[in-house]
């Protein structure tokens, strides 16, 4: 029988510099004095490496031994973890920074994470926080139009996304779990289809998730520990 913890530990994950999802969130980070770093879902550790050159201590979690052992060699200090049952498996009060990128789709218990993330940040430390927006404007004509929503799945198929938001939501969990907002944003606005145009090929794409963040494809949000 597959479950949610097995499908995420099959799937693999990477990130991609070029999308203006990575580089809002590098323009965010580079604001911060470097300190304690923890990228969950670290998958080969290509993130917190690239942090770690930047001046940061950098940590990981993941869920695939793989990726925990390709993390280590790039000199990142990464430990296994199913989100779906695990606490993360540090101390109170460590980090200053934590990054948790596309992660937030794909578990259950989302109160349990952030209060495991909130226990985790120092007083006044940073979460950054990215996830797919279900009301982007693509979905909301995709929806008007009777058809299923970009990012969203009913079983355990494609990405494995298990819980959908949109801004509103978000923000409200997260004041709720102890947060206060510093800044929303999105990557970009699809306004023609994602088969015909993206943030890759067309940078300048990215313009219309800072103007219009509420109908971006994704939500990225930076969050203090209150």
């Amino acid at each position: 029988m597959k479950t949610i913890s097995k499908f995420n530990r099959e799937m693999t994950f990477g990130i991609e510099f070029k999308e203006s999802r990575i580089k809002k969130s590098i323009e965010i980070i580079r604001k911060m004095t470097p300190g304690l770093f923890l990228d969950i879902g670290c998958s080969d550790g290509s993130w917190g490496s690239y942090w770690k050159n930047k001046g940061w201590k950098c940590f990981g979690t993941d869920i695939n031994p793989g990726s925990i052992e390709s993390a280590g060699n790039k000199g990142i200090e990464a430990k296994i973890c199913d989100l779906n049952k695990d606490p993360l498996p540090f101390g109170d009060k460590i980090f200053d920074l934590i990054f948790a990128g596309e992660v937030i789709e794909h578990l259950i218990d989302t109160d349990g994470f952030l209060k495991e993330i909130y226990r985790c940040l120092k007083p006044e430390g940073k979460l950054l926080l990215t996830t797919p927006n279900l009301v982007s404007f693509e979905n909301r004509l995709r929806m008007f139009l009777g058809r299923y929503p970009m990012w969203v799945d009913y079983s355990l198929n494609g990405s494995g996304h298990v819980r959908a938001y949109n801004p509103r939501v978000l923000k409200k969990q997260l004041i709720e779990n102890g947060f206060l907002i510093k800044i929303h944003t999105g990557n970009w606005v699809p306004f023609l289809p994602q088969s015909m145009v993206n943030d890759i090929d067309f940078p300048c794409m990215s313009i219309t998730g800072t103007l219009f963040p509420n109908i971006a494809m994704d939500i990225i949000i930076l969050a203090e520990k209150t």
